[in-house]
């Protein structure tokens, strides 16, 4: 920050001998060596940045060194970054031979503003332990992982939040996604969608009939037999379908799904479909959630989608 003509150096980065002074968004100055900078950053400073050569003075009063120090640099460049202080301080220990930073005591706004930066500047080193850190962060910032996962191309970390974000509501998703996500992620979302719409039909293409329990029973010795079911589990399969639909989360449903059995009604057993079928309805809802639980895995990862559209297939 500056006051008068004073400047504030980071107390972290202040060499004698750098050769390059980086000026934050809220003033402070780091002065950096720009061999570090050119081997350990792909894209440094950034094409959005101001480049510009300008001898600075620095009160003696503060820094007794600087004044000369500055002046005998080659070129006195100076480089306006984007990102404040406390960002660069976290992301420049990753340019020097030292222990680089766990990033583990970091608050998650913070973690997402080093997390941008280093991927900006291509500083590798970081690349790896943002993204390890980042890994930790679901499911409660799963929307923001995911959004910068996209950016920074981490797929492990595109799949699992993507994972986690596939019941969300389709526009809230369109919102916040990057504009060559958007067809990418319809096509994903449907895919859940569409099992649904599958698991229905399937209901649906069982026959009726009132002896349901009686014709369940007969398929343990007759197997091609029809699937027959009575007017009472149809519907409480279809509206226990309806209920899944209706989950918000990836894991809830699976839960649900998952479960030996599931709760079908409030007012019935769990795993029953109906009272009148007490030993045969559970054949319906196994064949179900098999159905359910062959069309989740069969749906490829986001990166997959993501991928084919870029080729083209």
């Amino acid at each position: 920050m500056t006051k008068g003509n004073k400047l504030v150096i980071n107390s972290k980065f202040s060499a004698q001998d750098a050769d390059i002074t980086i000026k934050s968004s809220d003033g402070i100055l780091f002065r950096l060596h720009r061999q570090n900078i050119t081997t350990n950053s792909g894209a440094f400073p950034g094409s959005e940045v101001n480049t510009r050569r300008k001898i600075l003075v620095v009160d003696d009063e503060v820094f007794k060194f600087c004044r000369t120090t500055f002046e005998s640099n080659a070129d006195g460049q100076v480089v306006d970054l984007t990102e404040p202080a406390k960002v660069l301080e976290i992301v420049f220990q990753f340019i020097y031979p030292r222990k680089h930073p766990s990033l583990k005591d970091l608050d998650f706004g913070i973690l997402m503003e080093v997390a941008e930066a280093v991927v900006k500047y291509e500083i590798f080193s970081a690349m790896n332990t943002c993204e390890g850190r980042l890994s930790e962060c679901f499911p409660g910032h799963a929307v923001e992982v995911f959004t910068h996962s996209v950016k920074a191309d981490y797929p492990d970390l595109i799949n699992k939040s993507a994972s986690l974000l596939c019941r969300t509501p389709l526009l809230d998703m369109v919102e916040i996604l990057p504009s060559d996500c958007v067809i990418p992620w319809i096509k994903y979302q449907g895919l859940w969608q569409k099992t649904f719409d599958d698991v229905i039909k399937l209901v649906e293409s069982f026959g009726s009939d009132s002896k349901c329990q009686i014709l369940a029973a007969e398929r343990n010795h007759r197997p091609a037999l029809p699937w027959y079911i009575c007017r009472s589990c149809r519907v409480s399969l279809l509206g226990w379908i309806i209920k899944l639909s209706q989950i918000k989360t990836l894991s809830s449903l699976r839960d649900v799904i998952d479960a030996s059995n599931p709760s079908i009604d409030d007012n019935l057993e769990a795993g029953k479909l109906c009272d009148s079928c007490p030993d045969a309805c559970h054949i319906y809802l196994s064949r179900v959630k098999k159905m359910f639980e062959n069309r989740f895995a069969a749906i490829p990862p986001f990166t997959d989608i993501l991928k084919s559209k870029k080729t083209g297939v």
